[in-house]
């Protein structure tokens, strides 16, 4: 037994759980932004506007955050950069060091983003029931602080 777990269970551990809501929370993002008019982001893109957003980050700290490296990141952020939806400036508080700075296109992407997320988070609270989703969500949100 691991953690309370029967080893011949051949249900889904929890990645799997958690899998295919985050997939389905993606295409629905992607979808949004495509039918809003930014039909030149991609799921990969996702990973730059990501919670907290990239706004005033540095390429390194958004690379961290999205568990990629930072040549990866760099990659995706000249695709962005060249669509408008951002700029990379010089920190004002460390020359040497780059910050990401949202432009109002990578502004509007970022409120699809958010109204992607919220009509999916309607569905599965539907789906659920009202109280039964808020406990999972904030079951998820103390999960996340311990991950911290």
């Amino acid at each position: 037994m691991v953690h309370g777990l029967d080893q011949e269970d051949n249900g889904p551990l929890i990645g799997a759980l958690l899998r295919r809501p985050f997939l389905a929370s993606r295409a629905a993002i992607v979808d949004a932004l495509h039918g809003a008019g930014f039909d030149d982001l991609q799921p990969a893109h996702l990973a730059v506007f990501q919670h907290p957003g990239p706004d005033g980050r540095s390429p390194g700290d958004i690379a961290r955050s999205a568990m990629t490296t930072k040549q990866a990141m760099n990659n995706l952020l000249g695709q962005l950069e060249g669509g408008g939806y951002l700029r990379r400036t010089v920190s004002p508080a460390n020359r040497r060091e780059r910050v990401v700075e949202l432009t109002d296109r990578g502004r509007r992407v970022i409120a699809e983003i958010r109204r992607a997320v919220e009509m999916t988070e309607g569905e599965w609270s539907d789906a659920l029931g009202a109280g039964e989703y808020a406990r999972l969500r904030r079951l998820l949100a103390e999960l996340n602080e311990h991950l911290e």
